[in-house]
């Protein structure tokens, strides 16, 4: 009777004691991080967005010539004035000196996806 509690017990025990440490993950030095996985990830949300809201008369990309000759490409916007101004305007809602801009009102999603696209093309106007 009194052999099957003490090998009861000595299971229960020996499932106490901590096995081997395992070892921690390690990511491979050239895979993306979670972080950068999400900025790629914004930043092609944002180039949606400027497709749609944008593109019809500006260049969005980091060549190429805009539809309409006065707007700027988004790159040279990003080369005069910085990602904070241009969120700002944003926040504010886009309006510009010339009748041919039309009012924007962006959501803060909306916002942070587009600075994420217009950050890749001030890195070298590399764009996506």
């Amino acid at each position: 009777m009194h052999a099957p509690r003490a090998l009861l017990l000595g299971l229960l025990v020996a499932g106490c004691v901590p096995g081997p440490a395992a070892e921690p993950l390690r990511q491979r030095p050239d895979a993306p991080t979670l972080a950068d996985t999400l900025d790629r990830e914004a930043a092609a949300r944002g180039r949606a967005i400027a497709v749609i809201g944008c593109a019809s008369c500006h260049a969005i990309d980091a060549t190429g010539v805009s539809p309409l000759p006065q707007a700027p490409p988004f790159r040279e916007i990003v080369r005069r004035r910085s990602l904070d101004d241009i969120e700002a305007g944003m926040a504010e809602g886009l309006l510009t000196s010339h009748p041919a801009m039309p009012p924007y009102v962006f959501r803060s999603a909306e916002i942070d996806d587009l600075r994420a696209y217009l950050e890749t093309l001030k890195v070298d106007g590399a764009g996506l």
